[in-house]
This record gives structure tokens, sequence and C-alpha cells, in this order.
């Protein structure tokens, strides 16, 4: 990570002599995103101690006070952690053999590669940034609960984000780096399509994306049928969704993260007020397929917490592509993901096969019946 300059506490980078006032170690610290940390304890002199432990390969040597004038500043570090790898690779394996159990090897492919871009994205800017996360976990779940073989994956991540820049650039490198496959993979499903009288069971709701694709692709639909996406157009369709449910901008969701970093100590009133008109909307239009989301989302807390420094703005490049990343739920999300319809309400509709001109003047054929076995 780029380190920081340190701003109103007296000190010089360049040069030689390192103050030791406590303002100055904490604004440091602050800066690196380790405001306060309880793990392990060490004794410096100067600040310049304090840099050197930060510096790749470089191990802390305090220095003994040259003088009685400087005073010993006792501070607390984070330890090195051990990065425990067995449990998220054994919960990778099983999740990917629930998602392959559910809609085979290429649906498993396509949808792990989403998610695993998804996660890796918040994972490495964690890192970047030196804010203490775990690798990622993600959650299988057999057929007989999910249509989809997981519910996503989560990281176990430290609450102390140093600034908003990080917090923004954590929160939207996941949905960036997974709507890159999740676009792709929507594109060719939808193309390798085929569009065939509708058929009773569950069906898949289309965002205003996956719409406009199949008119792209096939111009109208006639009443009575349906378009259906083979495994690629199935896993783009689950990561667009999984993908937009997660930009919005309420509590610790991605869109969360990025609201905040917008809007600093503003976006918790009102990501709260957005999560009232939510349960409102979903207690009127009956729509009780949310009500475990905003259960958790409640547990979650919608409000998401402050930064260790919510002061530095992010700038205008990040505002501009965080609004524009927010928006995307726009064409992306749809509030009846998943329906099912009886058999009888798909009536077999009368599509005209053919117009053949005859030789016969002001005549022709017209041929509408629909084979049965069609």
């Amino acid at each position: 990570m780029e380190e920081q300059p340190l701003a109103n506490n007296g000190v010089d980078n360049n040069s030689d002599t390192c103050p030791t006032n406590e303002a100055a170690f904490h604004s440091y610290f602050a800066s690196l995103g380790n405001d306060e940390p309880s793990d392990s304890e060490i004794r410096v002199t100067s600040l310049c101690d304090l840099k050197d432990y930060y510096q790749p390969g470089t191990e802390l040597k305090p220095q003994s006070p040259e003088s009685p004038h400087v005073d010993l500043l006792t501070i607390h570090v984070p330890q090195k952690q051990e990065l425990h790898w067995r449990k998220p690779l054994i919960l990778y394996l099983l999740t990917c053999f629930c998602v392959c159990w559910t809609g085979g090897l290429l649906f498993a492919f396509c949808v792990m590669l989403i998610l695993t871009c998804h996660e890796m994205g918040h994972y490495l800017q964690s890192r970047r940034y030196r804010v203490s996360a775990s690798l990622p976990y993600f959650i299988p779940l057999p057929p007989v609960i999910s249509l989809f073989g997981t519910m996503g994956a989560i990281i176990r991540m430290d609450g102390r984000i140093p600034n908003r820049r990080a917090l923004f650039d954590i929160g939207i490198s996941g949905p960036l780096a997974g709507l890159v496959p999740t676009l792709i993979f929507c594109v060719i499903g939808v193309q390798q399509a085929y569009v065939a009288p509708g058929q009773g069971g569950y069906q898949l709701g289309d965002p205003l994306l996956m719409t406009w694709l199949t008119r792209f692709f096939f111009g109208e639909i006639p009443d009575g049928t349906t378009r259906y996406l083979n495994s690629v157009g199935m896993a783009g369709w689950f990561g667009l969704f999984l993908t937009t449910l997660n930009l919005f901008p309420i509590g610790q969701l991605d869109g969360g993260h990025v609201f905040y970093a917008i809007l600093g100590k503003r976006a918790p009133d009102f990501s709260m007020m957005l999560f009232t008109l939510l349960v409102a909307y979903v207690i009127i239009s009956q729509h009780y397929f949310w009500i475990l989301m905003l259960v958790l989302l409640w547990l979650m807390n919608p409000k998401h917490p402050s930064t260790q420094n919510d002061t530095p703005k992010i700038g205008l490049f990040r505002t501009l592509l965080g609004w524009a990343t927010l928006a995307f739920i726009i064409v992306g999300f749809t509030l009846t993901p998943i329906t099912y319809v009886p058999e009888e309400e798909h009536p077999k509709p009368m599509i005209v096969q053919s117009v053949e001109s005859t030789k016969m003047e002001n005549k022709m054929t017209v041929s509408t019946m629909l084979p049965d076995s069609i």
C-alpha cells in the first residue's frame, strides 16, 4: 500500500529528526488502518522506528533514547495472523460439488468462476490496505434447499477500515470483478437460448438487462412462449442476481460499503430509510420471498459503521464510479426472481409458421397450426 503523508502533526518525512509525540503515532496508525490494535505490544522511541516496522522484510528494533528528553511510547500493533486455508478450501470444494450436483459441470464452472472473481476482488483489496481478512468462506447448499447449490460466500474482515477510500475500494472491487464473467455468460447464454411454448414449473424472472438481450437476439417473443437458457445463461442470470442483490446500499452489503464511502456519516440515515421502505413494500406486495433477507439485514444492522477516519473524501472519479455501480441495480435486479407457474396456465399459442405467395392473385396460404410435438 502506498503510504499516505501525515497531516497536521508536524512530521517532516524528509527530515532526519523523528518526533515522538503520541498524536504522530496515532496519526500514522490511522493512515495504515491499524488504529490502536491490541494484539501485541512494542516500545518505540521515534516515528522512524514505527515506519521501519511497516517496511516489508524489516524487523523493528527499538532504539534506546539518546537523551532523557526523548519519551518512550508504548503502542500496540497487530501480530501477523496465520492464514487459515483448510476450512475455506473444504467449503470451496463442497460448494463446487453442490453446484455441479444442481446444474452440471459447465454450470458449476461458470458459477464458481463468478463467485471466485467476486470474493477475490474483496480479498486482494483488503490485503492491499492491510485490513485483516480471511479467505472466502463459500456456502454450499444441497439441491433440496437451493436451486443453485450455493448462497455465495462471505469474508471475515476486521471492522477497522482506515478511511472511506479504502472502504470504497474494498467494497466495489468484488461486484466489478464478478460482473466481468457475469456479463459475458449472460450474453453467451441468451445468444444460445431457444424459444418454445411455456411449460409449468419454476421460472426465472428477467431483469431489464436480460430482457434487452433477449430482444436483441430474438426480437419480440410471442405471447405464450418462453425463452429457455442453457447452463451458461443460467449461471449468468445467477451471477447477475447475486451481484445486484449485494449492491443494495444497506448495512454491510457491498452497496452499503460504497454508499457510506460516498456520503460518509449521512449514509446510515438514508440506508435505514431505504430498509424501512423495503419492509413496507414486501408487506404490501406480499413478496414474502424477501422476508429472510430482510431479517438477515436487520441482524447485521442496516446502518453502516464509520471508518477510522471519515474526513478524507474519495474523489470525483470514485464518486461517479460508485453512483454508476449502484445504479446498475435498476437494470440487473428483479423483485420476482423465481416464480412457479402451473401447467394449465400455458395455452398453446397460434404461431404463423409460414406465409407462401401463390401464383394466384390475392391468395395466400397461412399455416397457423402448431404441431403437438413442439
